[in-house]
Parts: structure tokens; sequence; C-alpha cells
């Protein structure tokens, strides 16, 4: 009885020491990427009801930017999301946008903006189904607006004689 015994602990030891060390090899692998990462935008403030009105004229801005929607429908386990991506520019940037790639998670999709001390760019815009991205650009601030004509949100970023500021508005 003895010798069963002393296998089970020893054959348990081994095995608890197997998983800790692999655990140990693997773990920072999966908190970069399977677990979940925490919410940059969770301290950020929303603001409700509708945004300061972006300029009217065409002098004043850059053209909407329009995000097309999937040819196919999407099956019943895809994500709500949209696939589609919209950027500001036509051409690829040259380069990595410079500053902290920050995440912004609302209503109508998903923004990605690099913000340093003195600037923000769009990095990419990630409307939901039946929503659309519009960009607006000056050079003290740039207005992402994720719109389905009547309700979305909008990401205004600006750095006037100021650090960049980020305001989040749902409407």
């Amino acid at each position: 009885m003895k010798v069963p015994f002393r296998f089970m602990l020893v054959w348990g030891a081994v095995t608890a020491t197997g998983m800790a060390i692999s655990w140990a090899g693997v773990g920072d692998a999966l908190r970069g990427t399977v677990l979940a990462s925490p919410d940059l935008t969770a301290g950020l403030p929303v603001a409700t009801g509708r945004p300061p009105a972006p300029p009217t004229s065409a002098a004043d801005s850059a053209p909407p930017v329009r995000a097309t929607a999937p040819t196919s429908s999407p099956s019943p386990s895809s994500s709500r999301r949209a696939p589609a991506r919209a950027t500001a520019s036509a051409s690829p940037p040259a380069g990595p946008p410079d500053g902290k790639r920050r995440t912004y998670d609302v209503r109508s999709g998903r923004v990605v903006l690099a913000v340093s001390p003195r600037s923000a760019e769009l990095v990419s815009a990630a409307p939901d189904n039946g929503f659309q991205t519009k960009v607006w650009r000056k050079s003290t601030w740039i207005r992402v607006e994720l719109t389905d004509g009547t309700h979305g949100s909008a990401v205004i970023a600006s750095w006037n004689d100021h650090p960049t500021i980020v305001q989040i508005y749902e409407y």
C-alpha cells in the first residue's frame, strides 16, 4: 500500500511542478494576447447629446471619409463590428504615427488615435454596420464621427495651447 501511495504523491508533485513551469513560460505571452487587456477608455468621461457642430465650409475641413459595408451578410458567429476600416488619408502613412495609440470604444464603433502631448492622429476608425465615418482636421484638433445620420458617436481631440484632450460625445 505504501508503494502506490508514494507513486501517486511523486506523480502529483511532478505534474504540479510541470504545470507551474509551463505557466511561467507562456503566462506572459497569454497575458498580452489572449487574456483581456485593460480598457483604456474606462476613466474617460462621455458626454451625451450632440457635440459642437463641425465646420461647414469646405475650406475649413477635410472631406468626409466613408467606410464601405461588407458585400456579404455576416454569419451569426461573427462579431458585431464591420470589418471595413476607414482612415483619414487615401495613401498609406509613411511610417508609424507618433504618440501612444489609444482605442476608444463608442456606441457606433471603435476609433483608434495616436495621441501625443501636442497632437493626435487618426490611426483607424471601425464603424458598426449601418454607420459611416466622417473626419475633420485642423492644425489644432481632429474630429472623428461615426454616424448613421441621426445617431452616432464623436471623438474629438484638441491640443490648442494645452496638452491633448480627448472628448467623446454620444448622440
